[in-house]
Formats: C-alpha cells, sequence, structure tokens
C-alpha cells in the first residue's frame, strides 16, 4: 500500500512510518506549509454552476440514501472549487489492486454527478462465529466498515461501508473537504477543480468529522497556513512510502442477562 503524507505540517505517531527522512525535503516542506494564504480568503462556493445544475441537485436531494447519511446535520447540495478545500486528513492510502477513478473532463456535468454522486457501497466482509465467546466476528479490507444503530428493533444495528457521496462542510467561516479524498485528489490530479457535493454546514468538530486522533488537530486547521487537498499533489509538500494492507476487524459480542424488574415510587 503505497502512503502519501502532508509534511509540512507535523507528523503525528504513525507506526508505519520510516523513522526518519531527509531533513533538507522536511525543511522545505515546512517552509513552505507556512506560506500559504490564509483560507479565509477563499470561498468554494461557486454559485453560476450551482444554479446551473439546480434540476439535477433537486432530485439528487430526494435520494433515500442520501437523507439518511445526512440525518441530524444541516445540508445542501452545490458546485465547489477543490482548490480552496482545507484537508483534515494527513495521509492518502493507495492500493495497486483498486481500479483507479475515470474521470471526466472538466465542466461535464453528468459524468461528475454520477463519480460524486454514486450508488451505495456494498458491505463486504468476512463473518465467523467464535462460539467459545459469543462473539461474531467480522472483518474486511475496507477501513470504513463500521457498525450504525438503526430504529428497526428486528435489526438494531446495521453495517456500513462508508458514503458514497462527495462531501464537503463549512465550518468557523472555512471550507474542508469531509469526505471523497481519493476522488478529489484524481480530480485535481486530471486537472479538474470544479466539482458537485454535499455541502454540510457543521455547527461542531463533530459534524464537520475532524476528530479523530490521526487527523490534523484544530489548532492547526484554523491556523493562518492550513493545509488544503490540493497540498496532496505537491510533491515538495508530501513524503511517501509503502504501508503493509491493513485488516479491520469488528467484534460483537452477545450476552444475555435477566433481572428482577425495578420498582419505583414505592409500587409494589
Amino acid at each position: 500500500m503505497r502512503v502519501r503524507e502532508l509534511a509540512g505540517w507535523g507528523f503525528d505517531d504513525y507506526e508505519f512510518r520510516p523513522e526518519s527522512f531527509e531533513q533538507d525535503r522536511l525543511a522545505i516542506a515546512r517552509n513552505l506549509a507556512a506560506k500559504q494564504i490564509p483560507s479565509k480568503q477563499h470561498d468554494a462556493l461557486l454559485g453560476p454552476e450551482t444554479a446551473k445544475l439546480g434540476e439535477a441537485f433537486r432530485n439528487l436531494s430526494s435520494r433515500s440514501d442520501l437523507i439518511a447519511e445526512m440525518i441530524g446535520l444541516e445540508w445542501s447540495l452545490g458546485v465547489v472549487d477543490l482548490r480552496n478545500l482545507i484537508a483534515f486528513q494527513r495521509r492518502l492510502f493507495f492500493n495497486p489492486d483498486v481500479p483507479k477513478f475515470e474521470i471526466p473532463p472538466p465542466h461535464d456535468w453528468p459524468g461528475l454527478l454520477s463519480l460524486c454522486f454514486g450508488p451505495p457501497k456494498p458491505v463486504q466482509c468476512d463473518l465467523v462465529e467464535d462460539t467459545p465467546t459469543r462473539s461474531l466476528v467480522l472483518q474486511s479490507t475496507n477501513p470504513n466498515l463500521h457498525i450504525r444503530l438503526t430504529a428497526d428493533a428486528t435489526w438494531p444495528i446495521k453495517l456500513h461501508s462508508g458514503s458514497p457521496f462527495f462531501e464537503v462542510a463549512r465550518f468557523r467561516e472555512r471550507w474542508f473537504l469531509r469526505d471523497g479524498y481519493h476522488r478529489a485528489y484524481a480530480l485535481l490530479k486530471a486537472g479538474v477543480s470544479e466539482a458537485p457535493a454535499v455541502i454540510v454546514k457543521a455547527k461542531t468538530i463533530e459534524e464537520l468529522g475532524a476528530t479523530e486522533p490521526w487527523f490534523f488537530p484544530e489548532n492547526i486547521l484554523f491556523s493562518a497556513s492550513p493545509p488544503y487537498v490540493r497540498d496532496f499533489l505537491d510533491d515538495k509538500l508530501i513524503v511517501e512510502y509503502n504501508r503493509p494492507a491493513l485488516v479491520k476487524t469488528i467484534r460483537i459480542s452477545m450476552e444475555e442477562i435477566l433481572a428482577p424488574v425495578t420498582v419505583t415510587g414505592g409500587s409494589k
């Protein structure tokens, strides 16, 4: 697995990163990162292009899987400039066995809508019942595989393999790429800088989605020179290395308990 990691904003603890790189290379990356233009000078939303796709966006906004994905969030649809999006993700991983995206030309809106609003991702994983521990073990090479709770008493939990939507968020007057980093990288590399997206108006860092310990912290994201998605394409701002393929394991343990009903209010 090839890793492309932003190097100009300091490193986190990551066990698969080589212990050292050329110091001159890191110094150049830090110097270039410090000269970034503050993101508050840019607006990622493109008004005329968004208006042009008004009918298509109205049709997409009724997709049941999109509505379910955005539940609890304030969101809309629009066209954004990828060059003006801040990246809270430090690393991109490239699996040589995964087919590359087919990138449409600039302003091919049907093709771009198909890329950015794809079909639901199928759940692919191995299931093993661990009888001695009364556990169900799920394993997958998809790092986005996770469990969600449902309102269905028959199926209270559901496997989810990640959002198929290209997602952008605005938080504290700054624009971020929320989901779709590999698509954004492929688009920018192909010279396509305008793309349709779900736009989340985030009220908290949790709604933004930048809460994992391996993401950039808030003090970097809201600094004068934050990392941008476009920086992944600049060889002077990144380091590259190989990482072994990983398998994600989810273990669900089952436990049944019978206990006396607790009576309150003095009733018997």
